[in-house]
């Protein structure tokens, strides 16, 4: 199995955002980890017509990750969708081992603080998104493919 890239985008699988990253990983394989979407059954199949052609979703909760992940097959090129860095500081705090986080769109609304263009975290947030970094992960905003990473060690509130 090949995970490609493990992206957090609140607007999950959406547009020509999300066809920008399937093309740029050739990927086939989507796996949406969020323990409120996992129990949906209605979001779970909108989610699933939204894909992309030829892409495949997958809809689990955070404990069921490595578990599912062990089961795909080796071929897949796979993307880790996160609607929240949450779930992907669970994971990681799971011992779940991965090198790079890619943060792309998360809104704004009460004690969440601009970052980027697009991009607004609360403190808690942060402070997740630099203990993975920390920890040797690459964590980096990035809304397009073509766009330059910002690390998030160099981010500062309203830059």
């Amino acid at each position: 199995m090949g995970v490609e890239l493990l992206r957090v985008d609140e607007r999950l699988v959406h547009g020509q955002v999300m066809v920008n990253w399937v093309k740029k990983y050739w990927i086939n394989h989507i796996v949406l980890i969020d323990d409120n979407i996992s129990t949906d059954e209605f979001a779970k199949q909108v989610l699933s017509m939204s894909a992309p052609m030829g892409v495949k979703i997958t809809v689990i909760a955070v404990v069921d990750a490595e578990k599912t992940l062990a089961k795909i097959p080796q071929a897949d090129h796979i993307m880790l969708l996160f609607k929240q860095i949450k779930s992907v500081y669970d994971l990681f705090k799971s011992g779940f081992k991965f090198v790079e986080l890619n943060i792309g769109n998360s809104g704004g609304g009460a004690g969440r603080k601009l970052l980027t263009k697009g991009v607004y975290m609360s403190n808690e947030e942060m402070q997740c998104a630099r203990e993975m970094s920390s920890a040797g992960i690459n964590v980096y905003i990035q809304k397009l493919p073509q766009d330059q990473k910002i690390n998030i060690m160099d981010v500062k509130d309203g830059k």
